[in-house]
């Protein structure tokens, strides 16, 4: 097997380590290391056998042939060996051989009409058939090469494409960032297509193989983002990989991605919304206090301003004012005796007057 096989058998034993794949896909990887190391058993009837188109296929039909005593090889339409020997000149000069020593079936450069079904029969001396089974035999073209190429869809979406050089009924398997995907995030994960949704971003793995051949490319996947912007004088509108903004020279207002389905602009808008509710509310609330405030010393101005205190003035204070009145009035009277004063207990001046008849 070349370097191109080792390689492959190294990468079959890396992903059984890692067991990334699925369990058809290693058992696919592990036939195709082997189809050249190993021979295909087919001494157990209905054994299926793969081969490599213009490749040498392998195939043990029996333990050895030596004492048995009649038995041939043939397909549906032709007896290809009786006894060991290859009937068919053309066979036995370039590419059919049979060693029964080791009950081994050689065939090289491997054509597309080698694909049949084949049948060993083995009879006793007696002529009796005492052995009949069948094997089958499908011959491939392998893939010899694999290309991915991704676009951007509408929305933000991202169509990646696998293509296979070559090969005969390629199967795909997929994974991101070593992960497998899984059916729900996207359409034909067997299939040489699949649809990213714009979330989704990553090292992304195509492995393409078939019964006699695997490879396998790598590709890293950016988030598609909707550009409006000119580039040289050109203008760039559309849904891009955002790797794609550092070829702008001037972003272009007025235009954005539709925002009924853009998951990223419409969280952007209940963002924006819950900003402003919540600068609303504060203002209220600054609002209501200040006016509380004002309120307040308005109150304690008013209380001021009605603040009367009401004083007792000292007894002496209206005895004296009293005198004084009593000495702008003063009238003299004849020299009579003086009436006589009383005070009274609240400080009232009574006064007892006399008349003379």
């Amino acid at each position: 097997m070349g370097q191109i096989g080792h390689i492959i058998c190294e990468e079959a034993e890396q992903k059984i380590r890692d067991m990334k794949v699925t369990a058809g896909l290693l058992v696919l990887l592990l036939t195709v290391c082997h189809a050249e190391e190993q021979p295909c058993d087919g001494r157990k009837d209905g054994v299926q056998c793969y081969g490599k188109l213009g490749e040498t296929m392998l195939l043990r039909l029996m333990d050895d042939a030596l004492g048995l005593y009649r038995y041939s090889w043939e397909n549906t339409t032709t007896i290809l060996m009786t006894g060991g020997i290859i009937r068919d000149v053309d066979l036995l000069e370039k590419r059919f051989s049979f060693t029964p020593e080791e009950g081994l079936m050689k065939i090289k450069k491997l054509e597309r009409r080698d694909s049949s079904k084949y049948t060993l029969t083995i009879f006793n001396e007696g002529g009796k058939l005492i052995i009949s089974r069948t094997l089958q035999l499908f011959v491939e073209a392998a893939v010899t090469s694999v290309q991915m190429a991704s676009k951007c869809l509408s929305q933000g979406e991202q169509q990646v494409s696998c293509s296979a050089e070559g090969g005969d009924n390629p199967r795909y398997e997929w994974t991101l960032a070593k992960k497998p995907l899984q059916v729900a995030e996207l359409s034909g994960r067997f299939q040489a297509n699949v649809t990213l949704k714009q979330h989704q971003s990553g090292q992304l793995r195509c492995d393409v193989g078939n019964n006699v051949s695997h490879f396998s490319e790598e590709k890293w996947i950016w988030t598609c983002v909707f550009i409006n912007c000119t580039s040289n004088g050109t203008r760039i509108s559309g849904w891009l990989p955002e790797t794609e903004r550092s070829l702008c020279d001037e972003h272009i207002k007025g235009m954005s991605a539709p925002q009924s389905k853009n998951f990223l602009l419409i969280m952007g808008g209940v963002l924006s919304a819950l900003f402003l509710l919540l600068v609303v509310s504060v203002a209220i609330v600054l609002s209501l206090k200040k006016k509380r405030r004002d309120t307040r010393e308005v109150d304690e101005q008013d209380l001021t301003y009605a603040d009367v205190r009401i004083m007792t003035q000292p007894q002496k204070q209206i005895k004296a004012r009293q005198e004084a009145e009593v000495e702008y009035d003063q009238v003299k009277f004849s020299e009579r005796p003086r009436p006589s004063i009383k005070l009274g207990q609240d400080g009232s001046v009574y006064a007892n007057i006399n008349r003379g008849r």
